[in-house]
């Protein structure tokens, strides 16, 4: 009776891990059959949530379900990844994700490593930009720096805490020998406010954020940080040209916790990828002057762990002569 009961509870076991395994699989196949929260972890209006805003048709055409932004900002974009590695890798909640996740896990100001995401595509990038209050009259990275006409201690703003933004405006300010104060904001339109009101001089950011200012002539760029010219900037020089030795840019990119399932996956891939060729996602970048470049696979798994050992020392640095 012993060996009976045994070989029948071994046999319902073995029934429930089946049935899970099929329940799952018949999940995935079914995915989605809900709407899709999609995070951005900084304020409406900056380039995540044109990330967001511009792929959204694209999704929503063929997921067939309904596509939410949820803003959480705070902690240069902390508490926004945290929402997401804490949700269930179902597909049903992904982020807006850049170069934040490398600096906020070295500054040491979260618990979390880049590992914890599941990096779905990124679809193009920007250098960051040093750029100031036109009404300041400075023309040059020259006019800041000691002898020139403007020579002077500068408040620089940038965007929470741990960003991107904020390792960015102390490489820059120390490698072009400029005398910064650098000023933490919320988000990316709260410093760009900020200069506008005369607050602040400056903000280093990604010009994406910046594009209404820069249009209109409010804000004068000075210099670059990728290896080539930008085509949205053409007239602005890049720091290698400057004689600085630095070639970074802010990818932007979706991303979803940790553990989703390939079918999952798979669907999420050729929804983006089909997104990214939709032509009002395309005119939309466009109009800022950036070309689509959709990366995923392999070859984006690669990518994000060359910037993660790109930019993880340098917040460090950062964080540590900071302390």
């Amino acid at each position: 009776m012993k060996k009976f009961a045994l070989k029948k509870g071994c046999a319902a076991i073995a029934m429930a891990v089946s049935m899970a395994t099929v329940s799952s699989t018949v999940m995935a196949a079914d995915f989605p059959d809900d709407d899709i929260t999609f995070i951005s972890p900084a304020s409406p209006g900056g380039g995540s949530d044109y990330l967001i805003r511009s792929l959204q048709e694209g999704l929503e055409k063929d997921l067939g379900v309904n596509i939410i932004p949820q803003y959480l900002t705070g902690g240069g974009g902390a508490i926004g990844f945290m929402k997401t590695i804490q949700s269930r890798p179902d597909g049903y909640t992904v982020v807006a994700i850049d170069n934040k996740v490398f600096t906020q896990q070295g500054m040491g100001n979260v618990n979390f490593k880049y590992q914890d995401f599941d990096y779905l595509a990124s679809f193009y990038s920007v250098p960051y930009v040093l750029a100031v209050n036109s009404k300041l009259g400075i023309d040059s990275v020259e006019d800041i720096l000691p002898g020139g006409d403007h020579h002077r201690r500068l408040k620089i703003g940038f965007a929470g805490i741990g960003s991107s933004t904020h390792i960015m405006s102390v490489l820059v300010g120390k490698e072009l020998g400029a005398d910064f104060d650098t000023i933490s904001y919320q988000g990316a339109p709260d410093a760009t406010a900020a200069v506008m009101g005369g607050h602040i001089d400056g903000v280093v950011m990604d010009p994406m954020d910046l594009r209404g200012a820069l249009e209109s002539g409010q804000m004068t760029p000075l210099v670059v940080t990728s290896g080539e010219r930008s085509e949205s900037l053409p007239d602005v020089p890049t720091m290698k040209e400057l004689g600085h030795d630095i070639d970074i840019s802010n990818w932007r990119g979706v991303a979803a916790p940790k553990g989703m399932d390939d079918e999952t996956r798979d669907r999420w891939v050729s929804a983006l990828e089909k997104a990214s060729k939709d032509p009002t996602f395309v005119k939309r970048i466009e109009q800022l002057g950036i070309h689509v470049d959709f990366r995923s696979g392999p070859e984006f798994d690669q990518y994000v762990d060359t910037l993660a050992e790109e930019l993880i020392p340098v917040a460090q640095e950062v964080a540590s002569e900071n302390r």
